[in-house]
């Protein structure tokens, strides 16, 4: 995604980011040997914004558009 495929929102300024581009940002934010300058510097971000979002990936926070959704299993406890 480069900076004209970007929605830009109400918010003067603002760009929303599509959370796959933030999530694939992020994926090669998380390799070894990466700088993460660099990487931001390849995307026209700032590289705390691509901290920011390794931060959300590692913690789960940036879903893959229900790929990864939560799988909930049953549970059933035992009667006295």
């Amino acid at each position: 995604m480069s900076k004209d495929e970007m929605q830009i929102s109400n918010r003067k300024g603002r760009p929303n980011y599509d959370p796959a581009y933030k999530r694939q940002v992020a994926i090669a934010a998380c390799e070894s040997n990466v700088s993460v300058a660099k990487l931001a510097q390849a995307h026209g971000l700032n590289p705390n914004m691509v901290f920011k979002w390794r931060r959300e990936y590692r913690a789960g926070l940036l879903s893959n558009g229900g790929a990864e959704a939560t799988v909930l299993l049953p549970v059933t406890l035992p009667t006295e």
